[in-house]
């Protein structure tokens, strides 16, 4: 089995994890990106004790709790009147799991993710790589990309988001759909921050149709924020589409006067937007040799904040079922056993949790759910 040829599609945070897992475990698996830099897009992502526990077993969580932000303190608070309606407190989590939860600039996770695939092969990596199609038969699969490269492997990994050409290509007919929501988001510096903000440092604020979120990273040297609300429809696709800060201002503009004077304050050009696309949950996430994981097996809605965690937990989970098995059949089983109730449970959690939010209710959050308690090192795989 160590001499089996993985190829990963997507060097997102999943598709690295997945290498990384792989890798510690005597594999040489090969990543194949389309962007022509291997990079992350976007801010702020939370990772709770659940993936962290993932992170420290592949050596990354050490360095990235050092140069992320973990607030102890988080606050719901009124979204008219800015005034706090609940405080949670952080050292609960530190004392039920060890570990509480990292605020973390995606780039910089994934920077450390790819530093650490590197490191161990330098030619794991492959950018300018877009995925056009596959096919199998009982040897392997042969996987060929838009720039004519045309490659044979033994087994694929879809890790290419929510909107995957991996599994549009195996699951054909079930294109993602606008979910009738549209996010706002932005890094602040620090300075520009009203004091009532800066002080609150982690604060969400549920609204009729909307929802915003902000919370520090990088020490406090910036403030991510984030807002989600409905919206009619939606035409662009991109993750970093340009905004005006006056379009978000006027989303939010019953917001709490500090709330809107901190969305007026985003510099020019730091303010993105996109529009959320899901799919319905799969019967099953893999076909012959061909699996998935992330948001290509189970697309995430923000609203539980374990997008990112979950698909960490997938590519630590996988890494441990192909060590384990003794054949890609067997491998392949192992891992969709693992995680597919829970990746289904929280996509369809999320989506609850949305709702809730957006109707100024308070919900189950990922601690009320237990979501934390899971150990991926450790999980029956």
């Amino acid at each position: 089995m160590i001499s089996l040829r993985i190829v990963i599609i997507g060097a997102g945070i999943g598709g690295l994890t997945a290498a990384l897992a792989l890798q510690r475990r005597g594999f040489r698996p090969a990543v194949y990106e389309r962007a022509p830099v291997a990079r992350e897009v976007g801010a702020g992502v939370i990772i709770a004790p659940n993936a962290r526990r993932a992170l420290r077993d592949l050596d990354i969580d050490e360095g990235l709790a050092a140069i992320s932000s973990d607030v102890p303190t988080s606050y719901l608070c009124d979204y008219v009147s800015g005034r706090i309606s609940e405080t949670r407190w952080g050292e609960s989590l530190i004392e039920r799991y060890g570990m509480g939860n990292l605020q973390v600039h995606r780039a910089d996770l994934h920077g450390l993710l790819l530093q650490a695939v590197l490191a161990n092969d330098a030619d794991a990596v492959h950018t300018g790589h877009e995925f056009v199609r596959l096919a199998q038969d009982g040897e392997g699969v042969t996987v060929e990309f838009a720039n004519g490269a045309n490659l044979r492997c033994d087994v694929a990994i879809g890790a290419d988001g929510n909107a995957s050409a991996v599994r549009s290509h195996i699951f054909p007919g079930e294109a993602p759909v606008f979910t009738g929501q549209v996010s706002f988001r932005a890094l602040i510096p620090w300075h520009l921050l009203a004091p009532t903000i800066a002080e609150r440092k982690y604060a969400m604020y549920p609204a009729p149709q909307r929802m915003l979120l902000h919370y520090p990273l990088r020490g406090g040297q910036i403030m991510n924020l984030i807002g989600t609300g409905r919206s009619a429809s939606w035409e662009e696709e991109g993750w970093s589409i340009p905004a005006a800060n006056e379009e978000f201002a006027a989303a939010y503009s019953d917001f709490a006067p500090e709330v809107v004077a901190m969305i007026r304050s985003i510099p020019p050009g730091a303010l993105f937007k996109w529009g959320l696309r899901d799919r319905e949950p799969l019967a099953n996430w893999t076909q012959g040799r061909v699996t998935m994981l992330g948001d290509a097996a189970h697309p995430m809605t923000p609203f539980l904040g374990q997008g990112a965690c979950i698909a960490i937990e997938d590519g630590l989970v996988l890494g441990r079922a192909f060590a384990l098995a003794g054949s890609i059949e067997e491998a392949l089983h192992r891992y969709e056993a693992a995680r597919k109730t829970r990746g289904t449970n929280v996509q369809l959690w999320s989506r609850e949790q949305g709702r809730n939010l957006q109707s100024s209710r308070k919900g189950q959050t990922a601690v009320d759910r237990g979501l934390l308690d899971y150990d991926p090192v450790t999980v029956p795989v």
